[in-house]
Parts: C-alpha cells; sequence; structure tokens
C-alpha cells in the first residue's frame, strides 16, 4: 500500500472514529496505521484531537439532518436519545459518495432496526429499502395516515422508471 498525503489523512481522521480515537492517544501510531508520508508528519503532529473531534461531530450532525430528511417518524420515535445513538453509529459508518443521500438513512435505520426494531417506521423502511436497491417495481401493506390524517392499512407501490427516476404511491381500501 503506498503513502497517502495530509489531505487524504485528515479526511480519513473526519470520518473514522476509531481512528480519531488512536490518534487522540498516540498520533505517531495512526499515522503509521494509514501510512501516512513521512514528509507529512510535521502538519499531521499540529492537529489538535479536541478540534478534530469538534469538526467531525459537525459533519455527522449535517449527516443526521439529511438522516432525519428520510427518515422523519423513525427519528421522532428514537426521541431525545437521537444524536447520542445517530454518533455511535455514524463514527464506525460512513456511507461511500456517490450513494451517501440515501445509503446514510438506510444503513442507520438498518443498524436500529437490529438494535431498536421497534422504532423503525415501516414505510420509511420500505422507501429507502427501495431507494438503495435496483428494483423496478416494489409492493408493501403498511399502516399509514390517510388525506384526514387517519390511520388506515393501504398498499405502498414503488415504481422505477428507465432514468433511475422512482416513484411511491399509495392506495387505501375504499371501506
Amino acid at each position: 500500500m503506498g503513502e497517502i498525503d495530509f489531505i487524504t489523512a485528515f479526511a480519513r481522521l473526519l470520518r473514522d472514529g476509531k481512528l480519531r480515537d488512536l490518534f487522540a492517544n498516540n498520533p505517531l501510531a495512526a499515522a503509521n496505521q494509514i501510512h501516512l508520508a513521512t514528509s507529512e508528519l510535521p502538519a499531521w503532529r499540529q492537529l489538535n484531537p479536541d478540534e478534530l473531534e469538534f469538526q467531525a461531530e459537525v459533519l455527522l450532525r449535517k449527516r443526521l439532518d439529511l438522516v432525519k430528511f428520510f427518515a422523519p417518524k423513525t427519528c421522532a420515535q428514537v426521541e431525545e436519545r437521537l444524536w447520542p445513538t445517530f454518533r455511535e453509529f455514524a463514527r464506525e459508518n460512513w456511507p461511500p459518495e456517490n450513494t451517501a443521500k440515501f445509503l446514510d438513512a438506510f444503513q442507520f435505520c438498518g443498524w436500529l432496526k437490529q438494535r431498536k426494531p421497534e422504532v423503525i417506521a415501516a414505510a420509511e423502511w420500505n422507501r429507502l429499502d427501495f431507494a438503495v436497491s435496483n428494483h423496478r417495481m416494489n409492493f408493501h401493506f403498511v399502516r399509514l395516515p390517510d388525506a384526514r390524517w387517519k390511520m388506515r392499512h393501504g398498499l405502498q407501490i414503488f415504481l422505477r422508471r428507465r432514468a433511475g427516476r422512482w416513484h411511491e404511491f399509495f392506495l387505501y381500501p375504499g371501506w
């Protein structure tokens, strides 16, 4: 494995909570673990672990804002534990850049599903699952509020067009 430059190493520090923990305890060991170029060590040593953690948490909060946009009900059901729960997840999980839009929310909800399945909003999970898949069509029976905010059982339908855009529809029985 080749040596990496300071900017690449800095980005890895911001994305990886375990690497930041190692850096806080032993910056040289962290540099060796990621194969930082020796010429970059003076800049590496200038990094402040507390400021680094602060910057990383700013990025994590931005990620959480996007997750809340795509999974608002699930996030609301986690209640006051949302930030510490997301922080625990996100310190070790970072989606690939090209799929981050839905994948982060999908992975967080999947992570939650293993630990607290009761907080997952089924319709949101179905939407995220479809968004990250390559399926052309999908159907789910769910319980959702109708136009008058009355909870009803209905059919959640997803359709993906050839260009990749997808649409979601709900059908409610007429009784």
